[in-house]
């Protein structure tokens, strides 16, 4: 295994494995495939609400939705400088409260939850083209 002097401490030299050097360095990248998953499988909970009338989105699919919203948050939560990342991030945070409310709309879960992927996509391309 290789190994890695980290500093000199009390005429010692500490020393870490060079893996853990580079873990510690590592700087944080989007994953575009991860993203475009998460994006896809919103597309899918969404597909499910139905289209009109006052019928209570089920918990299930609330909880489902919730969840997944909240993968997003933590895939990007490394990229909160990014002002975009940001927005996503904050549109993820709205639509997983939206969907925690005692009825939640369907209509307007399926609207808030449209922006976010279409908000997402665009992040997945700006990071394509930026690579």
């Amino acid at each position: 295994m290789s190994y890695v002097a980290l500093s000199i401490i009390n005429n010692t030299i500490q020393m870490l494995p060079l893996l853990l050097e580079s873990l510690l360095n590592m700087n944080y990248h989007l994953h575009p495939e991860k993203l475009s998953l998460l994006s896809a499988h919103l597309e899918e909970l969404f597909s499910k609400i139905s289209g009109g009338g006052a019928t209570p989105l089920p918990a299930e699919l609330a909880d489902e939705i919730a969840a997944t919203a909240g993968e997003v948050m933590v895939e990007l939560a490394d990229h909160r400088g990014d002002e975009l990342a940001r927005h996503v991030i904050e549109d993820a945070r709205s639509l997983r409260a939206l969907v925690r409310t005692v009825f939640p709309e369907p209509a307007s879960v399926a609207a808030s939850g449209q922006a976010l992927v279409s908000e997402l996509e665009l992040v997945i391309r700006e990071d394509r083209r930026a690579a």
